[in-house]
């Protein structure tokens, strides 16, 4: 029951989300609003979808009840969330209207990011979607992901070399999560070139010894070097038990299609930029591939996974990009291996999500769905008993 609802929600929304993007054309109209609208209601709405929802409702119903807008600053929650909580709170909304807020704030920035770039959003909404990082990351570390969405805005004005509106929205960043401090660092690393990684063969080898690496385990080696880092983000109370939160990770199917597909994407990076031939695209492409080699070195770790993930979260976004030169480039045959790779690693990734749907908190069930509240209450149980 809720396996066939969830495909069929997140299957449709989708579709809808590219469709009506694709229709918009880049023109100002009201297509470019349906999208929008869609995710908020669908994503808003949702009940015990995400691992850290029942948080979020405990901080808005328990925690932050009853506070003064001084008492809440005094918490350890960041400005920009207590705003929208206080501003809940004092309108008296229900506890979905604050992840209603949240919703159309990460997907209103992601619109954002890709106002200028209007020909690729559609093929962006289609691998947020598809790739699970809409259900389980935007849905999870939802203050972290609106502070992702703001680094997307901000990478532009890096691209013009305009450092104040850079820092101002990296700042903005900071105030929904601490660790977006490390953004700040990243404008520099442009100065001198536009674009970092550009000689694919050396990007295949630090990509596999980052790999390589996974087996090692080096996390407990590296925490000595970096654990004022880690309590400078907000992330001191994970150090402890930093090793404990690294979860036994397999390279199956799942993994290995993910992998062929970043091979593709690296392979094909100088032909893919100079297809974009812009500054914001090579900026993009660093960013992802720092993400790609994050990912598979931190592999299982949650604590470094969570520091991380304004890089890792840029898979989605390269392989929008990367869809949608496929599908405007001549079929050629290292073409076609290319697209296949990235929808052979786009479905495993869905089918996977889908498959493990009533195992996990990914089971889309409405907030007005109350019959359908047991079951996903028990699943939770069931899931954070073991």
């Amino acid at each position: 029951m809720l396996q066939v609802q969830s495909i069929f929600i997140y299957t449709l929304l989708a579709i809808l989300m590219f469709a009506f993007a694709r229709k918009a054309n880049g023109t100002s109209n009201v297509y470019n609003y349906i999208p929008i609208l869609l995710f908020t209601l669908v994503f808003g709405f949702r009940y015990s979808v995400g691992v850290d929802w029942e948080n979020y409702r405990e901080i808005y119903e328990v925690e932050l009840t009853g506070m003064s807008f001084a008492e809440m600053l005094e918490t350890r929650y960041e400005i920009g969330f207590i705003v929208i909580v206080y501003l809940c709170h004092l309108l008296q909304l229900p506890t979905y209207m604050l992840f209603v807020c949240i919703s159309a704030l990460q997907i209103v920035l992601l619109y954002k990011a890709f106002k200028d770039e209007n020909e690729i959003l559609p093929y962006v909404y289609l691998t947020l979607i598809f790739s699970g990082i809409a259900i389980q990351s935007f849905c999870n570390v939802m203050r972290q992901d609106v502070a992702f969405c703001i680094f997307l805005c901000a990478i532009k004005y890096a691209k013009e070399r305009r450092i104040i509106p850079y820092i101002l929205l990296c700042a903005l960043a900071f105030c929904f999560h601490k660790s977006a401090i490390i953004l700040l660092p990243i404008y520099f690393i442009w100065i001198r070139r536009e674009s970092i990684f550009n000689r694919p063969i050396v990007q295949l080898i630090i990509f596999f010894c980052c790999i390589i690496a996974f087996f090692i385990n080096p996390i407990q080696t590296l925490l000595g070097y970096v654990d004022k880092l880690i309590i400078l983000v907000g992330y001191e109370d994970y150090i402890d038990h930093a090793m404990d939160m690294t979860t036994n990770s397999i390279f199956g199917p799942l993994r290995m299609a993910l992998i062929l597909a970043h091979i593709a994407v690296i392979c094909l990076s100088n032909n893919i930029k100079r297809f974009y031939n812009n500054n914001l695209f090579n900026r993009f492409y660093d960013l992802y591939f720092i993400g790609v080699c994050c990912y598979f070195f931190f592999l299982g770790n949650m604590m470094f996974g969570r520091i991380t993930l304004y890089f890792t979260n840029f898979t989605f976004i390269m392989f929008g990009y990367a869809l949608y030169y496929f599908v405007k480039s001549p079929k050629t045959y290292p073409n076609v291996i290319g697209l296949l790779c990235i929808a052979l690693s786009l479905f495993a990734s869905y089918a996977s999500l889908i498959f493990n749907c009533t195992r996990s908190t990914d089971a889309y069930v409405s907030y007005f769905q109350e019959d359908l509240h047991q079951i996903k209450d028990t699943q939770r149980t069931i899931m954070f008993s073991k």
